[in-house]
């Protein structure tokens, strides 16, 4: 993953093994799970993935190609969304993406960190149930995407200051009613409106609340997601988990995570400045993907309204 440290984990065996690699045994975490490669090309091995992850009760939501020998597969469980539920705006954190990237003859297998994911986006609980299912589906081999965070800094995380927060979401829009919003944000996400296609679309139990997931996949690097994850991690396995991009509605109000938040949260290493790979590499795409999804939704807002700053460009 570029220059960011991964961290391998002991081939302990069994439940050991598990719990050595859990949130039981660390009190600081990684974005990105890396599993067992497994030797075949990228469609076969996620197909088998697919059949795995059924077997340990997840249902596969979404799988899109970002780029040329890559999938990402987007699984979520009554358990996630029962978590997601307890929180105001858990829906982000109902699902775990899945990336397979074929190097070779072999293809690597990662995938987010739940124990991450649940701390990063406020939830409560802490992902363990998720992480060992996972876990025993794909395997665990390593940790990578970052140092390890702490879960009291993950949960009020800031890449550095001034710059949003999980709380600072990117308004994009209002609509009619929930149902209204629902029908008008899946019709146009399913004609790929501007290059945002529609991957997942998930329901949050006894909430008017979907999470859905968004394939950038337009001409324009600063809102394309493979492009955005090259930008910054050049060395497979790279951080396609971190794809698709994640548009929530709440009620009749449609929102995103700004992309100072999100991609610093999953890329926590990454300088601001210098080197190949940096934060101001990206300094044109948070406009970008904002005006993309704005767009692609059909919510109505001033588009006075909406973030006119951002930390890097292509």
């Amino acid at each position: 993953m570029g220059n960011i440290r991964f961290v391998h984990l002991p081939l302990i065996g069994g439940f050991m093994f598990l719990l050595a690699v859990s949130g039981l045994a660390r009190a600081e975490f990684q974005p990105f799970v890396s599993g067992t490669p497994v030797s075949g090309e990228v469609g076969t091995v996620a197909g088998g993935a697919k059949e795995k992850l059924a077997a340990e009760g997840f249902e596969v939501v979404g799988d899109y190609a970002p780029t040329k020998g890559v999938r990402v597969v987007v699984v979520s469980s009554d358990a996630l969304r029962r978590a997601a539920a307890k929180t105001e705006r858990g829906g982000y954190g109902a699902v775990i993406s899945v990336a397979f990237e074929q190097t070779g003859g072999q293809t690597l297998i990662t995938y987010q960190n739940p124990h991450y994911v649940a701390h990063g986006y406020r939830l409560e609980g802490d992902g363990e149930t998720a992480f060992q299912s996972l876990a025993a589906a794909l395997g665990a081999t390593g940790y990578l995407g970052g140092e390890p965070i702490s879960e009291a800094n993950l949960r009020t995380y800031q890449y550095a200051f001034g710059l949003e927060t999980f709380l600072d979401a990117v308004d994009l829009g209002r609509f009619d009613s929930f149902a209204a919003a629902d029908r008008t944000i899946t019709e146009r996400l399913k004609g790929g409106k501007l290059g945002a296609e529609l991957v997942y679309r998930v329901e949050i139990p006894g909430k008017d609340q979907i999470v859905y997931g968004v394939a950038m996949q337009t001409d324009d690097p600063n809102a394309n997601g493979a492009a955005l994850v090259q930008a910054v991690d050049h060395d497979a396995p790279r951080g396609y988990a971190f794809l698709p991009y994640p548009v929530l509605l709440d009620e009749n109000a449609a929102e995103t995570l700004n992309l100072r938040f999100r991609m610093a949260l999953f890329f926590p290493d990454l300088p601001m400045m210098g080197g190949d790979a940096s934060f101001f590499k990206l300094r044109s795409a948070p406009d970008a993907i904002n005006d993309l999804l704005g767009e692609a939704v059909g919510g109505e807002i001033p588009k006075e309204e909406r973030s006119s700053t951002g930390f890097g460009t292509f």
